[in-house]
């Protein structure tokens, strides 16, 4: 860091930075893929799966009944959740597709509103973390940006994905996007 002004700065620390304080969309990147509601209810399969998100369509809509008393201005609101089978998240979803060297592991990878209703919580972002934590070491160990992983060293990938960075003697449960037989029925 050779910012001029460093040593006044040296001892501040940073506390907040949402654009808006508790929103979940705080911040809308775009990566290659943009995941959609359609992809998760008609359980669209990529070639280029990831971590997995388990949890309901989960939406927030203002409280009719506190509209009615505070139109503009409701502070309470109403939970709509639609159930969804366990859905892998693509790759492409997971790098800026306009700036080279991002990743995006939280609530902000490339998803469209009603998809951030599964992937936003805690588990699916702490899986994509991990995810993006091993496709970081390939990007280092070749010397490529995130783009690149996908068309280059996604077997790559896989290979850690599948070891994982967690105790090794744990049964996999994570087989569910394996096979024909245990998706969706239509």
């Amino acid at each position: 860091n050779s910012y001029s002004l460093k040593e006044k700065y040296t001892n501040r620390s940073l506390k907040w930075v949402a654009c808006i304080a508790g929103k979940r969309e705080s911040r809308r990147l775009i990566g290659d893929h943009i995941l959609t509601e359609n992809d998760l209810v008609d359980f669209v399969k990529y070639p280029d799966a990831t971590g997995s998100t388990t949890w309901t369509i989960d939406l927030h809509y203002p409280d009719p009944d506190n509209t009615a008393h505070f139109p503009g201005k409701e502070f309470k609101s109403i939970c709509e959740m639609k159930k969804i089978h366990p859905y892998p998240v693509p790759y492409r979803c997971l790098y800026s597709r306009n700036i080279d060297n991002l990743f995006m592991a939280g609530r902000n990878i490339s998803v469209t509103h009603v998809a951030l209703g599964t992937v936003r919580v805690m588990r699916t972002t702490g899986i994509l973390g991990e995810v993006i934590g091993m496709a970081a070491s390939l990007c280092k160990q070749n010397g490529v940006s995130p783009r690149a992983i996908y068309p280059s060293y996604f077997d790559k990938l896989k290979v850690l994905m599948e070891k994982g960075i967690s105790k090794s003697k744990l049964p996999n449960n994570q087989m569910y996007n394996q096979g024909e037989t245990l998706g969706p029925k239509k």
